[in-house]
C-alpha cells in the first residue's frame, strides 16, 4: 500500500499526515512552532525552526509506519498565506524571519501607500471606467494596501533594508522572495526548485489575477520587482523531487495555500459551493468559477487553484478572530480549562441574557465594514451575568461575525446557496455549528474528517498522479458526519440580528473615543 504525504502548516501549528487511498489518515504528527513578538506590531517566526519542524513531522509519520520512499506515492504542501520570507538562493544566507500575515508593522507605510498619487491615479481612473462592466477596473477603483497582503509588508521591510532592496533590482539577484510554501519547497529540493503555486501566488497581492502573472505595473511603485520571485506553476505540477526521507525520491506534486485547500478538500468543486473555515480565524469562501469575480464593497478576485490548464476562482471575506478569542478567554480570563467545555457551558443556560460579544482584538473589522481601529467589547453585562452568559455570547458573536460575511457575499455574488460546508477545530463545538445554522437560516454540513485542509492538498497530489483517478471518486470519500438544521423562528432571527448591528455601530470608529 502507498501513501500520500501531506505537510500542513497552519498559524498555530505544523502537522504532517500520511493519507491512504480511502483519504483516510493512518498516521499524523504535529509541533507548535513559537512566534516572535518582541515589539508592538511584531509577529514573525523564525523560519530554521519551521524548517526543522517540518521535516521532523514528516519524519516522524514515515517511522510510524516504518516506510521507505518507494511506499509514498507523492508530497502534498498546504501552507498559511501571505507570510513571507527573504533569503539567500546561492549561499541560503537568512535575510528575515518569516513574517506573518498577522504582523501589522507596516499599517501607517500602508496607509501612506495607498494615498501616493500613483494609487489615486489608479483609482479614479478605474472609478471611471468600471461603469464599461469591467470587472478589472472595478478593482482598480478599489485599490488599497492593507497589512494582510504580502507586497505592502515586503516593500516596507525593503524599504528599511535598502542595501537589499538595491540588491532585489538586480536581475541577476541571487535573493529570494517567497512565501512558506516557497520556503519549504526550496528546502525539500535542497535550493534546486524556487517556485510557488497560482493559490499562493494569489495571496501575495502581487499576481494580476486577470492576466494570470506577476503584477509589475503595482509592484514597481512599491519597489518590488519579479526577478527575486518565485516561478509560479500549476497547483499539482512537478514540483520537484526530494530525496530527505526514506532513502529514495519522492516526488512533490502539490502546494497549494491552506483556505483554498480546505475549499477542494471539502468537494466544493462547483460554482456557488460555499465553506466556512473556523480555525485561527473565520474564513468564508466562495467558489466563483472560471471568472475573475469582485465585489464593489472590497472584495478581490482570488487563484482558488489551476490544475490541468484550467483555472478557478474564488472570493473570499473573513474574520480574523475565533479560535484566537476562544484561547485568549481560556488563557487570559480562565472562564474554562479547555476550549472542548464551552459547548457544555454554552448549553446549560438557555439565552446569553441580552450579553452580546464583538469577536475582534487588534485587527479591527474587514468586510463589509472595514473598520481597522474597531476592538472587541462585551455589552450588557450585570450583576446577574454569569460565564456561561459570557461564554456563549461568545460562541454567537463569532457566529454573528460570520453572517456579515455569508450575506454580504451572496448579496454581492448573487448567488444562491443552501448548503455550506464547514471545518476547523471550532466547528467540532455542535452547539456553535447549531446557532449558526440557525442565524443564516442554512444547512451547516460538518465531514467526519475535519483536517480538510491537509485532505485537500492530497486530493490535488494523488488527481495529478493517477493515485486517485477523478473528482467524483474523490467526493465519494468525503463523507459527512453531521448536518445542522436551522430551527430559529425568522422574527427572533431579525431581531437579534438587528441588535447585532446595533453592536457594531456602537465599536466604530475606536481610535476617536
Amino acid at each position: 500500500m502507498s501513501y500520500i504525504l501531506t505537510l500542513d502548516i497552519g498559524t498555530t501549528n505544523i502537522k504532517a499526515f500520511l493519507i491512504d487511498k480511502n483519504a483516510n489518515i493512518v498516521s499524523q504528527a504535529k509541533r507548535r512552532p513559537r512566534y516572535i513578538m518582541d515589539e508592538p506590531g511584531q509577529v514573525e517566526q523564525d523560519p530554521l525552526e519551521v524548517w526543522y519542524d517540518s521535516k521532523e513531522v514528516m519524519e516522524e509519520v514515515i517511522a510510524s509506519k516504518r516506510l521507505q520512499a518507494k511506499d509514498i506515492d507523492s508530497i502534498a504542501i498546504s501552507t498559511q498565506r501571505a507570510s513571507f520570507i527573504l533569503w539567500d538562493k546561492k549561499t541560503g544566507e537568512l535575510y528575515s524571519n518569516i513574517i506573518t500575515w498577522q504582523d501589522n508593522r507596516a499599517a501607517k507605510f500602508a496607509q501612506k501607500t495607498t494615498k501616493r498619487f500613483f494609487f489615486r491615479v489608479v483609482r479614479t481612473i478605474g472609478k471611471i471606467t468600471r461603469f464599461f462592466g469591467s470587472t478589472k477596473m472595478l478593482v482598480a477603483s478599489m485599490l488599497r494596501f492593507p497589512t494582510d497582503y504580502a507586497s505592502i509588508r515586503t516593500a516596507f521591510f525593503l524599504e528599511n533594508h535598502p542595501k537589499l532592496k538595491k540588491m532585489a533590482k538586480d536581475p541577476n539577484t541571487t535573493i529570494a522572495w517567497g512565501q512558506i510554501d516557497s520556503w519549504l519547497l526550496w528546502n525539500l529540493t535542497e535550493g534546486k526548485v524556487h517556485a510557488t503555486d497560482f493559490s499562493n501566488a494569489s495571496m501575495s497581492a502581487m499576481l494580476d489575477p486577470f492576466l494570470v502573472k506577476w503584477n509589475t505595473m503595482i509592484m514597481k511603485p512599491l519597489g518590488l520587482y519579479p526577478y527575486f520571485l518565485p516561478e509560479i506553476m500549476e497547483t499539482n505540477a512537478e514540483f520537484g523531487t526530494t530525496i530527505l526521507f526514506g532513502s529514495g525520491e519522492i516526488p512533490i506534486r502539490c502546494v497549494v495555500a491552506d483556505q483554498q485547500a480546505s475549499l477542494f478538500g471539502l468537494g466544493c468543486f462547483n460554482e456557488g459551493d460555499m465553506k466556512v473555515t473556523n480555525g485561527t480565524g473565520s474564513f468564508v469562501d466562495i467558489n466563483t468559477g472560471e471568472k475573475p469575480f469582485a465585489s464593489k464593497r472590497r472584495l478581490y478576485p482570488l487563484l482558488a487553484w489551476k490544475i490541468n490548464g484550467k483555472l478557478t476562482y474564488m472570493l473570499e471575506g473573513f474574520s480574523h478572530n475565533t479560535g484566537t478569542i476562544v484561547d485568549w478567554i481560556q488563557k487570559e480570563l480562565g472562564l474554562y480549562n479547555a476550549p472542548e467545555q464551552t459547548e457544555k457551558m454554552a448549553l446549560s443556560v438557555d439565552s446569553t441574557e441580552g450579553v452580546y460579544f464583538l469577536p475582534t482584538l487588534s485587527t479591527g473589522l474587514s468586510y463589509p465594514y472595514w473598520d481597522s481601529t474597531a476592538r472587541g467589547n462585551i455589552f450588557g453585562i450585570n450583576l446577574t451575568t454569569k460565564k456561561a452568559h459570557i461564554v456563549r455570547a461568545v460562541l454567537e458573536g463569532i457566529c454573528f461575525r460570520i453572517k456579515d460575511l455569508v450575506d454580504g457575499i451572496l448579496k454581492d455574488t448573487k448567488f444562491k446557496v443552501n448548503i455550506i460546508k464547514t471545518d476547523g477545530g471550532v466547528s467540532q463545538n455542535g452547539f456553535f455549528l447549531q446557532f449558526l445554522s440557525d442565524i443564516l437560516n442554512l444547512e451547516i454540513q460538518r465531514p467526519s474528517n475535519l483536517e480538510t485542509t491537509a485532505l485537500g492538498a492530497a486530493f490535488f497530489s494523488g488527481l495529478a498522479t493517477g493515485f486517485w483517478k477523478s473528482k467524483e471518486e474523490i467526493l465519494n470519500l468525503i463523507s459527512t458526519e453531521k448536518l445542522f438544521y436551522p430551527s430559529m423562528d425568522d422574527k427572533d432571527r431579525q431581531k437579534r440580528y438587528n441588535c447585532w448591528r446595533d453592536i457594531i455601530k456602537r465599536s466604530l470608529n475606536y481610535e476617536n473615543f
